[in-house]
Parts: structure tokens; C-alpha cells; sequence
């Protein structure tokens, strides 16, 4: 089960849908172009990450993996309360849970080549 979940292929599109929410959070909510911008070339890295192969897919998706360590503190500030609401109740409710698991489970995804997390050891 652990080798599904941390397939390349699997957690870039994951990232990819969750990129494509984040397209209507930069339009709707933010209304920020540069926000936008920056949606789209992490959404673009983990496309391009998709169709790669196995390899070049994850350490593409590294940098992205490595930069989302960067929102954790205003992850765990809206978990707790302490960050203003966006508008949209289900939203508060469900994105922090969200990057919760999509920050470790992509980090393990694109680290896994040199942590050996979710391989299966042949003997």
C-alpha cells in the first residue's frame, strides 16, 4: 500500500489537484496574479514530474516538496485559529488537513531514491 501512495506518478497528481484548487484560492480568494504565477509553475513542475519517468519525476519534485516545508507554520497558525478565515468555512476546515498530508507524503515521494521509504527490498 505504501509503494501506491508514494508512486511518483500518484503524488504528482495529487499535487496537481491540489494546485488546480489552489488556481480558484488565487483568483477568488487571494486575487493575486503573482500567487497565481506561483501556483501555476508548481503545478506545472509537478506535470512535468507526471509524465516523467520514475527517476527524473521525483527529483523534480523535490524542489516543490522542499519549498511546501515553507507554509507549515501558516498551516498549523489555521489549524489553530490564529490565521484569518478565508471565507469559506470548508475550506479552512479542509485545506490545513490536507497539507498535512500532502507535505510529508511528498517529501517521502520525492526523497524516497536515497530514504528507501515504501521499497520493497529484494533479497
Amino acid at each position: 500500500m505504501i509503494n501506491t501512495i508514494l508512486d511518483h506518478k500518484n503524488v504528482a497528481l495529487a499535487n496537481i489537484g491540489w494546485a488546480i484548487l489552489h488556481i480558484w484560492i488565487a483568483l477568488e480568494i487571494e486575487e493575486s496574479m503573482e500567487f497565481l504565477v506561483v501556483v501555476l509553475v508548481i503545478g506545472g513542475i509537478f506535470a512535468f514530474a507526471w509524465r516523467s519517468e520514475e527517476g527524473i519525476g521525483r527529483r523534480v519534485m523535490l524542489l516543490p516538496s522542499v519549498l511546501y516545508l515553507l507554509v507549515l507554520p501558516a498551516v498549523a497558525q489555521s489549524l489553530t485559529g490564529e490565521m484569518e478565515s478565508s471565507g469559506y468555512e470548508w475550506l479552512d476546515i479542509i485545506g490545513p488537513i490536507i497539507w498535512f498530508v500532502i507535505i510529508p507524503v511528498t517529501l517521502l515521494a520525492s526523497t524516497q531514491e536515497w530514504t528507501g521509504i515504501g521499497t520493497t527490498s529484494e533479497e
